[in-house]
């Protein structure tokens, strides 16, 4: 499978607790692909290769390693990956023209999936390698 096939079978998923199963978190250790989605309305999820997360209430910047997410006590120089969560930006709709509360900029290479809330859009999440950070 690939990681764009990955992300397609993730695409549709429910908003929740837990939102992923441990099939997929398995498939997505298993090749080293990081799930990344929004939680509230303040937390970047990382899922799977790398567990953790980081704060960006109101969207922001989360720098992380390959190994963990900055925690603003470490030397950030360590942490030399960055993705930019966007918070309701009126720039990111969906195919219907709503906004989706949670989309993220990076130059991490990825793909991308929708994740919902009662039949509304919640995030677009992303699946990226960990083989492409830094």
């Amino acid at each position: 499978m690939s990681i764009k096939e990955f992300a397609q079978q993730l695409n549709g998923k429910e908003y929740g607790y837990p939102m992923f199963t441990e099939k997929e978190i398995q498939i997505a250790k298993d090749n080293g692909w990081v799930i990344v989605t929004g939680a509230s309305d303040d937390l970047m999820e990382f899922e799977s290769a790398l567990r953790d997360e980081g704060g960006c209430f109101d969207g922001g910047k989360v720098w992380f390693s390959k190994e963990s997410v900055y925690n603003g006590e470490d030397d950030k120089k360590d942490f030399p990956n960055c993705i930019e969560a966007l918070w309701c930006d009126k720039a990111s709709k969906d195919e219907d023209g709503n906004v989706i509360p949670w989309t993220y900029k990076t130059d991490i290479p990825h793909e991308t999936f929708m994740v919902y809330e009662d039949g509304e859009p919640y995030c677009c999440g992303i699946v990226f390698s960990v083989n492409d950070l830094q």
